[in-house]
């Protein structure tokens, strides 16, 4: 169970003496002038090099929605009504690598500003609370929460999954803006900033109770979770440190002929360069495929749940050692992007060695764009081969709605060549591929909204699909339930053993 859900605690690095400070940003107001330069500035910057900008919104349609946001700015506005504007067109391009934050400082604010003091977890649909980070014995793990404010959790859920960051139509990665600390922050930057919360919730025993709390920095809801005594059980199963190794390796007692693989993300073990990361994790395997060999296991499962991704050399590794066909495959259909000059490339990821080499590293296309170059493949995708010590048995693949990024890529080809069979969520990630590679980072001039693109667009060699927009499906569906969390059980797993079993007795 504690691989279930790897607890959005995002920000724990926050200081637990800070105290509340004002967010000034609170009382800012913003010039017509000044939004209209920023706003300009930043649609050139998604004009010029974000490659998705119109992957799902025919260009004419987007072109007509950026000139009426334009034609809005015209009166002193709210800086949070402004970045609402900002995040709101950004959602609708609908690409989970691109966002907006108020400010490059937004951590540090998190530390200080006062928001919501509850750790919440989103379960079919509904929310839970976790971890009472305040000194109110009366909340206890498990009370559904019902409205806040006035305003119940369906209105907010439609708030917050408007302003939530993802590929394509997906639903199940939005879930993660209901989920502990991204929960607060959205609430304060989306729906209000009160002094106080005013909350309804559900007992565990149907009853329903109304408790006023105070909004406070999250550090000291940190120090609530440790301190109030009704968040112990909770506190000894899921607050837990980062696991020390990221891939981690066992066999389960209770299903025989069975490895477990846990794939916490794809950057972990130091790597600092593509070669390195490639390195790394294949030194990794081959010892995973030598323990799995001398255990005679016959199935693995491999859990890419909450798996946030990484280098996409490492997902293209994992696949090199599950395929099953013995020829050769493709990962990437095609790689492109839109601009091999533009200035914005300045406040790119890239190195500058990098950026001096770009024109090499594009191909230019009849329609403007810029394939990038395949190794020595050049425009054609390019194949990977198995590995010769492969998996060659059974592959049970674990996922959820944040299984994303490079995890959703390897999710998506996994599928495509019937690696194994899928259990879980539908993925973070869209089956046919996304935004990513490299990133621009830069503050818009004047209001100095922190903004972040994509460079590169991805097409993954899946073939056609009929649900455009949406991840990776499983093959067998299984939602958490509030049992799981409360028992500290794992009902994904204890399904995908259910079926390891079955197919043992039946050989």
């Amino acid at each position: 169970m504690s691989n279930l859900y790897r607890l959005l605690f995002f920000l724990l690095s926050c200081s637990l003496h800070a105290q509340s400070v004002r967010d000034t940003l609170q009382t800012t107001m913003l010039q017509p002038a000044d939004m209209q330069a920023d706003f300009r500035y930043f649609r050139r910057l998604l004009e010029e090099t974000h490659p998705g900008l119109y992957r799902y919104t025919p260009k004419a349609i987007m072109q007509a929605k950026l000139d009426s946001i334009d034609g809005t700015l015209t009166k002193l506005m709210p800086f949070y009504a402004f970045y609402q504007t900002i995040e709101a067109l950004i959602i609708d391009i609908r690409c989970a690598h691109t966002h907006a934050f108020p400010t490059k400082e937004w951590r540090r604010g998190f530390d200080t500003w006062k928001t919501f003091p509850l750790f919440i977890l989103p379960i079919q649909n509904r929310s839970y609370v976790l971890f009472n980070g305040t000194a109110n014995p009366l909340i206890k793990p498990g009370f559904e929460l019902l409205r806040i404010n006035g305003r119940d959790m369906a209105s907010i859920q439609q708030i917050l999954y408007r302003y939530h960051w993802s590929d394509g139509y997906i639903q199940t990665s939005k879930e993660a803006s209901m989920k502990g600390a991204l929960f607060a922050l959205f609430y304060y930057w989306f729906v209000e900033q009160p002094d106080t919360f005013q909350l309804s919730f559900r007992t565990l025993a149907g009853d329903t109770i109304q408790v006023d709390v105070p909004a406070q920095p999250f550090p000291t809801s940190l120090k609530g979770y440790i301190k109030n005594s009704v968040n112990k059980q909770m506190i000894a199963w899921y607050y837990q440190k980062n696991q020390k190794h990221p891939w981690r390796l066992s066999f389960p007692k209770d299903v025989a002929q069975t490895a477990y693989l846990r794939i916490d993300g794809f950057s972990g073990e130091g790597a600092t360069s593509n070669e390195t990361a490639v390195a790394r994790f294949r030194v990794f395997m081959d010892k995973t495929m030598a323990k799995i060999e001398k255990q005679k296991a016959r199935n693995l499962i491999i859990d890419l749940r909450d798996n946030p991704g990484g280098w996409d050399s490492q997902g293209i590794e994992l696949f090199t050692y599950l395929m099953k066909s013995d020829s050769a495959a493709p990962y990437y259909a095609r790689q492109h992007s839109v601009t091999d000059s533009s200035e914005f490339i300045q406040f790119s990821d890239l190195s500058e060695a990098d950026r001096k080499n770009i024109k090499n590293e594009l191909i230019p296309e009849p329609d403007g764009t810029f394939t990038l170059r395949q190794g020595d493949s050049g425009r054609g995708p390019k194949r990977y081969s198995p590995k010769p010590n492969r998996f060659r048995g059974k592959v049970y693949v674990l996922m959820n709605g944040q299984s994303a990024s490079t995890t959703s890529e390897f999710l998506a080809v996994a599928h495509a060549n019937k690696v194994g069979v899928f259990i879980g969520e539908e993925s973070g990630g869209a089956y046919e591929g996304g935004n990513g590679g490299s990133f621009i980072t830069l503050e818009l001039p004047h209001s100095k909204i922190q903004v972040g693109t994509p460079l590169v667009y991805y097409n993954m060699a899946v073939g056609k699909t009929d649900a455009r927009g949406r991840g990776t499906l499983p093959d067998y569906t299984v939602p958490i339930s509030l049992k799981n969390i409360l028992e500290h059980t794992d009902d994904q797993l204890d399904f995908v053993k259910k079926l390891i079993r079955t197919h043992l007795s039946s050989n």
